[in-house]
């Protein structure tokens, strides 16, 4: 039987880690840390407190790595161009990233408006978690496929 078998197998409420916790409680500690060092990270940019405990739906293990999908709510908003484009931007994944208006216009060079630089706290709040993380975890960020819908 292969080690991946053997470990497929392994009951995570059962197990304890050196810390006394069972592995599953580790998981879901480690969870709740993520959150912490993000919701850290966004508390200093402009998206102060709009994450809470609430926001992370989907936690999935894979092995050692921590796959967390954050549903920030309210995120979905009207385009800035909606009168024209009828679309809605994910306000949350273009503060992250950042964004520039690749359409020679007007306003392309105006900050915040025709561009902006990523404030980057989803990554730099995963460096954090690294930092903290005695158990090895992986963090997997899974993006939406389009800012623009």
């Amino acid at each position: 039987m292969s080690l991946e078998k053997i470990i497929s197998n392994l009951d995570l409420t059962k197990i304890k880690a050196p810390s006394g916790l069972t592995y599953s409680q580790e998981l879901v500690r480690a969870a709740y840390l993520l959150r912490e060092c993000i919701q850290s990270r966004i508390n200093r940019g402009s998206m102060g407190n709009c994450i809470s405990a609430a926001d992370i739906a989907d936690i999935k293990i894979e092995g050692l790595t921590l796959r967390v999908t954050l549903n920030i709510q309210n995120s979905l908003r009207p385009s800035k161009f909606y009168s024209w484009n009828k679309k809605y931007a994910n306000v949350f994944w273009l503060l992250n990233d950042g964004y520039t208006v690749k359409k020679d216009v007007w306003f392309k060079n105006i900050p915040n408006f025709g561009y902006r630089v990523g404030e980057q706290f989803v990554e730099k709040g995963i460096k954090d978690f690294d930092s903290k993380n005695s158990l090895g975890i992986k963090i997997n960020v899974t993006r939406p496929s389009s800012v623009i819908i």
